[in-house]
């Protein structure tokens, strides 16, 4: 049975329709609002208006295929689909989108879309909340997730013009409850990262002293072939996918980098290199650019998660920290960020913009006092007449060809 499309024109103003000039149009699929307009103009031209709006209406019915009785199980199948026909989107995004609309349709797949209002979203992501996905109870930064899927799709059935207004539109996302990232006391970071350098027989252990002593992400370091070995820096331009374990260029072009290397990463490298192709060497595979930095037992690239879940099995019992892979990159930016150089951060962490530094910069007591204590440096000096050092010069001649920086940035963090 097809879908009734009605119309309704009501004044705005004035005590009679002779006398209204402004009128609301509004169409109903089957009772229900689906979409509304004004009009300035007299009744004759408002009706006259409100019959050419249902009718365009009525087309667009027609060609979306638009039925009244679609599930959200249905339209979220049809949103998904969209995506992958894109081509916008990566596998992985696709993957982790697939998994929140197997979640979502467990408490709304049969609901149908036009029936969804806030009070029901608001009421099925209280159910995720409380355990009807997982069996179990999850944390608000899960369910920012589900939030974020829930909001997409229902106001892609918006645009859709299969309702009126997305109920998501009023629906604030939980507030994360996940712990603050915190950068280890510089002490202990120095300790862990040479007994992680220590340990040049080990991927694993090369791996977390290489994002220790670069900043790299996860996914950036197993990425690496001997190949982005540039001398004195390391290539950065691709990283793995966590779930596919295929390899992507970066989000954006500031990702794509030559981050320098210290003194220690560089005889890290070199040791590792050797012994990485004595190991291979007795598996029957000779090491050329190509090879990946960091390799398994089979000789094959190392993997985000088993280099994940070494270092969470073994943090604490072999190094005395609950620090994880992601906050040791955070720890190096925090102890980076006091060379002062803000643009040589950004562009060291790969960031699109500095405004990320917010997000993983960490308060340092010390490096407040040495801001101020630099005022008040700069203060003197001009009372006193003296004249303060040329920065500009000095910042040049720490840049290198290609945009990249020397590894003079990264001396002020060696022990």
């Amino acid at each position: 049975m097809g879908a009734k499309l009605t119309l309704t024109v009501s004044r705005m103003e004035g005590a009679s329709n002779a006398k209204c000039r402004l009128w609301r149009l509004r169409l109903f699929v089957d009772g229900k609002p689906v979409k509304s307009k004004r009009f300035h103009g007299t009744y004759g031209q408002a009706k006259a208006a409100g019959d050419d709006f249902k009718a365009a209406y009525a087309e667009t019915m027609r060609l979306s295929g638009y039925d009244p009785d679609m599930t959200f199980a249905e339209y979220a199948e049809r949103w998904l689909q969209r995506r992958r026909d894109s081509g916008s989107f990566e596998n992985q995004t696709l993957i982790r989108d697939e998994a929140r609309v197997d979640g979502l349709c467990k408490v709304l797949g049969g609901v149908k879309v036009c029936d969804i209002t806030r009070p029901r979203a608001i009421d099925a992501l209280t159910e995720i909340k409380a355990g009807a996905v997982g069996g179990r109870e999850i944390m608000n930064s899960t369910l920012i997730n589900y939030h974020t899927a829930l909001k997409q799709i229902m106001d892609e059935a918006e645009r859709d013009e299969l309702i009126a207004r997305s109920p998501m539109s009023k629906v604030k996302p939980p507030k994360t409850d996940a712990e603050p990232k915190a950068a280890l006391p510089f002490d202990r970071y120095i300790e862990i990262r040479d007994r992680l350098a220590s340990m040049h027989d080990d991927s694993h252990a090369v791996g977390m002293a290489l994002i220790a002593m670069t900043g790299m992400r996860r996914s950036e370091v197993v990425a690496l072939d001997w190949k982005d070995d540039a001398g004195t820096g390391i290539r950065v331009d691709e990283s793995v996918e966590n779930r596919t374990g295929l390899k992507k260029k970066p989000k954006s072009p500031s990702g794509r980098r030559t981050i320098p290397m210290s003194a220690k990463a560089r005889e890290l490298l070199d040791s590792w290199r050797r012994e990485q192709a004595a190991q291979l060497s007795l598996l029957g595979i000779e090491q050329t650019p190509d090879t990946p930095v960091l390799t398994n037992a089979k000789g094959e690239r190392l993997s985000g998660e088993m280099l994940y879940v070494w270092w969470k099995t073994r943090r604490e019992k072999m190094f005395g920290t609950t620090c994880t892979v992601h906050e040791m990159r955070h720890t190096f930016l925090t102890y980076l960020a006091k060379s002062g150089d803000t643009f040589a951060l950004k562009r060291i962490a790969g960031w699109s913009k500095i405004a990320m530094a917010d997000t993983y910069v960490h308060a340092d007591d010390e490096a407040d006092r040495d801001a101020v204590s630099v005022m008040e440096l700069r203060e003197e000096r001009y009372r006193t007449g003296t004249k303060e050092p040329q920065r500009k010069a000095a910042h040049d001649d720490a840049k290198q060809p290609g945009g990249s920086e020397s590894p003079q940035v990264l001396q002020h963090i060696e022990a």
